[in-house]
């Protein structure tokens, strides 16, 4: 069974929200709170790695894995890079959440390497995916539990919506293996 199993509520807690007030700017460029865009990414990385669980074959394991480490990598690459910088900047305690969320980046990055050591369809790549998906997780909870509701309580909506925008355009210029 996945540990992203599906549970009777959602793992976000009272983090996500069904329906988030936007900003429709007049260029076009609808904006979306950061926090929201965090939270699809986690539930799409989730998605993925159910998928690549379940998947049988070693053609489908491995294009599933270059999926998952894409997002991965930039969602990563994102919050590093727009995110954390006003974590750390503007939430109490904010700088060390930021470096524990930076060594997690980093355990992740080891596992997805890890991974990317074995042959898709192997026992050897199986048992990295666990491992991968484990650390993953372990990442996500503490995220959702602990940064994203300090940042949230000590950020305003609007600066968070043009984060939002920052942080979609960091993932697409995120250099990707």
């Amino acid at each position: 069974m996945s540990p992203y199993a599906a549970k009777p509520t959602s793992p976000f807690g009272s983090l996500h929200t069904t329906s988030s007030p936007t900003i429709v700017q007049p260029e076009g460029d609808e904006m979306i709170d950061i926090i929201d865009l965090v939270l699809e990414d986690h539930h799409t990385v989730e998605g993925l790695f159910d998928k690549l669980q379940a998947a049988t074959g070693a053609v489908e394991q491995a294009n599933l894995f270059s999926e998952v480490r894409e997002a991965l990598e930039r969602h990563a690459s994102a919050e590093e890079k727009v995110l954390y910088p006003w974590v750390r900047k503007d939430v109490p305690h904010g700088k060390a959440e930021v470096k524990d969320a930076e060594e997690e980046h980093e355990e992740i990055r080891n596992s997805l390497r890890e991974v990317a050591e074995h042959e898709a369809g192997t026992e050897l790549f199986t048992l990295a995916v666990a491992q991968l998906v484990a650390t993953t997780k372990q990442h996500v909870l503490v995220e959702e539990a602990e940064l994203l509701p300090d940042f949230r309580s000590h950020s305003e909506l609007s600066e968070r919506e043009r984060l939002g925008l920052h942080f979609e355009e960091a993932k697409t210029k995120a250099a990707v293996s």
